[in-house]
């Protein structure tokens, strides 16, 4: 089982100390481990992961981007095949 900190967490993901905190306050799991001598937030990697998969599978703008990135591969794909008579 690994455990990300805030800091590690958001590294991981692409996301800000502030998109975590957020995240958790919204009902994201998380738990306390000593570090250092020091209490830590820490969240399981799996369920930091499937937080992040459902954030960016309801996002419009990240489905856009795939739309569009899809598009432009079937183009490139139709515009390179022979044209056959």
């Amino acid at each position: 089982m690994v455990t990300l900190t805030y800091r590690e967490a958001a590294t991981r993901v692409h996301r800000s100390r502030r998109t975590i905190r957020h995240w958790r306050l919204h009902g994201m799991r998380m738990g306390w481990e000593v570090r250092d001598g020091q209490r830590v937030r820490v969240v399981e990697l799996e369920v930091l992961l499937a937080w992040w998969r459902q954030r960016l599978k309801n996002d419009p703008v990240h489905q856009q981007r795939l739309r569009a990135k899809r598009a432009a591969q079937a183009a490139a794909r139709d515009s390179s095949e022979p044209i056959s008579s």
